[in-house]
């Protein structure tokens, strides 16, 4: 999946997961958590969404706040998680 599709996807699942009061193109490409001022409770709900979302499982030796904090970063992250063996857009 191309970087910029992957952070699409990861925009609407941050607006849709948080419930926040902005449309996913407002979502900034880094500085999430001050911005949107993300708590520890908000980031965990937001990770466990994006997991659902790609079918991946995020590492926990891989959690930070630089993860979180920058689209570009997550989507990479995300994006080599995938198997590859599974085409994009069949998972439930």
């Amino acid at each position: 999946m191309a970087p910029e599709e992957t952070k699409v996807r990861l925009r609407k699942v941050l607006v849709d997961s948080l419930e926040l009061s902005i449309g996913p193109s407002e979502v900034p490409d880094k500085g999430l958590v001050q911005t949107l001022g993300l708590d520890s409770i908000n980031t965990i709900e937001f990770l466990i969404w994006v997991e659902s979302e790609f079918g991946v499982e995020i590492a926990d030796e891989d959690l930070s706040i630089k993860l979180i904090d920058d689209l570009d970063l997550l989507a990479e992250y995300v994006d080599s998680r995938i198997p590859k063996d599974e085409p994009a857009g069949e998972r439930a």
